[in-house]
């Protein structure tokens, strides 16, 4: 599972890829939001990720191509050894 993140605003979008063209996006802020994202590939996910979270937060000028940022979905368990 692979996973992205970027800021608008003072909003964090995660944008988590569950499989085949199904993306689970995660708007951190107030309020917090969630939606499933339907997308051919990477590139479409994290467009209409940004396009759906500008629209349904009413921001009218953002700079259009957020740098996303690639996140972590594994832990490290110190116990482990």
């Amino acid at each position: 599972m692979g996973g992205f993140s970027t800021r608008i605003g003072k909003h964090w979008l995660l944008l988590t890829h569950l499989h085949d063209s199904k993306w689970r996006l995660q708007v951190l802020g107030n309020p917090p939001l969630e939606a499933e994202v339907i997308a051919i590939d990477e590139a479409e996910a994290k467009r209409s990720a940004v396009e759906a979270t500008l629209e349904r937060l009413s921001i009218l000028s953002f700079p259009p191509d957020p740098k996303w940022s690639a996140v972590i979905t594994q832990h490290w368990d110190s116990r482990e050894t």
